[in-house]
């Protein structure tokens, strides 16, 4: 074979063999048989949204209101001057029912001295900690605060027309166990005079500084003999400053409860019969009638 025959025998070969290469190249690989047991697909795992729920409303607010109001009495010759405490976030139109206390101010004074005293303030504070629930206080008026108790119709007005009104227009619980009543000095007289006389209305008395009326001792025991079981009679609360000038009276009355077997807290401190005494212990007093007030207040009608 010459050098033109062997040279154009390795060129044919040369493309023969690129031509080879190329078709190789673009292919297309045969994929493998399936299993006959596939694995199986791994399940996508979805967390759920989470479902909307109703939660608790939380009062913001930190303070209470002092609103005005005036029943119309039949009973005394004026209509009935009341000044009442809201707590914060009291809603007249809402399903929530509030205990309710009856402050009665002393001799000579108006329904702004438990305020004065600073009772709205301490109530806004006690009930921020959580200390007491939220409550009303109701303050009413005693116009004639110099009358003879004898003769005197404020206690009738108080029970038949205050208390009505009040439970009507405002959002309370009218259950006994969320209902109180106390004052300081002819403040309580009242309180224990009313309180003790219609012990179905209430379940607790306050008696900050009470003499008494004169007379009233004596009818104590008729009062609690009146009540069908001893433990239906209202709980007491009395306290005194250790120099009050009613110091004798208070102690007899405290005696008189202890020897009828009557449930009641007694506390002496120290102070005299005056506004500055009641100011120091006011939010003592607001703690123990919280404590005697059925949870039952301040809940859902």
């Amino acid at each position: 074979m010459n050098l033109a025959s062997k040279t154009a025998k390795i060129l044919q070969l040369i493309v023969v063999f690129l031509l080879f290469a190329a078709l190789n190249a673009c292919s297309v690989p045969i994929s493998a048989p399936a299993s006959k047991n596939p694995t199986k697909t791994p399940e996508v795992m979805i967390t759920p949204l989470p479902t909307a729920t109703s939660t608790q409303f939380v009062c913001t607010e930190t303070q209470g209101t002092v609103v005005s109001q005036s029943v119309p009495s039949k009973i005394l010759p004026a209509s009935i001057s009341l000044k009442i405490y809201l707590p914060p976030c009291y809603d007249a139109k809402g399903a929530t029912r509030y205990p309710v206390l009856y402050m009665l101010h002393g001799q000579t004074y108006l329904n702004d001295q438990w305020l004065r005293i600073g009772i709205d303030t301490a109530a806004d504070q006690l009930i921020a900690e959580k200390q007491i629930q939220p409550l009303i206080i109701v303050l009413p008026q005693e116009e004639a605060s110099m009358s003879d108790p004898f003769t005197a119709k404020f206690g009738d007005a108080v029970v038949q027309e205050v208390i009505p009104y009040v439970d009507n227009a405002l959002a309370t619980c009218t259950e006994r166990s969320c209902r109180a009543i106390g004052g300081l000095s002819r403040g309580g007289n009242w309180a224990v005079r009313i309180g003790l006389s219609h012990p179905q209305l209430f379940a607790a008395i306050g008696a900050h500084s009470t003499p008494l009326f004169y007379g009233d001792l004596d009818k104590i025991p008729t009062w609690v003999k009146a009540v069908d079981k001893l433990e239906d009679v209202p709980v007491l609360y009395l306290d005194m400053g250790k120099s009050d000038e009613n110091r004798q009276n208070i102690l007899q009355f405290e005696e008189e409860l202890s020897s009828l077997g009557v449930v009641h807290d007694y506390y002496q401190f120290i102070g005299f019969h005056e506004e500055k005494y009641w100011s120091a212990h006011v939010a003592d007093y607001l703690r123990w009638y919280s404590q005697h007030f059925s949870q039952a207040g301040a809940q859902p009608k």
